[in-house]
């Protein structure tokens, strides 16, 4: 039979995934947002270009996927973990944990590049 703090573990971890998420997917906001509130800021839209408002709301909704990816991968851990510990076994997850991670450090990359362009 599994240990109750075993399952409260693995809600804790799951709701740290959540919270990152929410911040990640607040963050992409900011972002698409930022060049609008500059703009609001100095009363002269022809301070701000088209190009820079597109390319600020193409960041922060690559923000926002990565913030909805962050919270489906949590949620994959969660029932995963429920279910070996319902069994009683656990399996390491290292494969899962290193694919997402690559993947967030390539997006980081591309977004990186992007930026000095």
């Amino acid at each position: 039979m599994p240990n109750p703090s075993d399952h409260l573990a693995n809600e804790r971890t799951f709701l740290a995934w959540i919270r990152t998420g929410i911040a990640l997917i607040g963050f992409g906001f900011v972002i698409a947002k930022f060049v609008l509130f500059i703009s609001l800021l100095k009363s002269s839209k022809s301070s701000v270009t088209s190009t820079s408002i597109s390319s600020s709301v193409i960041y922060g909704e690559i923000m926002i996927i990565l913030g909805a990816a962050t919270i489906i991968y949590g949620l994959y851990l969660y029932l995963s973990y429920e279910r070996e510990l319902e069994k009683g076994i656990f399996k390491s997850k290292k494969m899962e944990n290193m694919i997402f991670s690559i993947i967030i450090i390539i997006f980081a990359i591309i977004l990186s590049f992007l930026l000095l362009i």
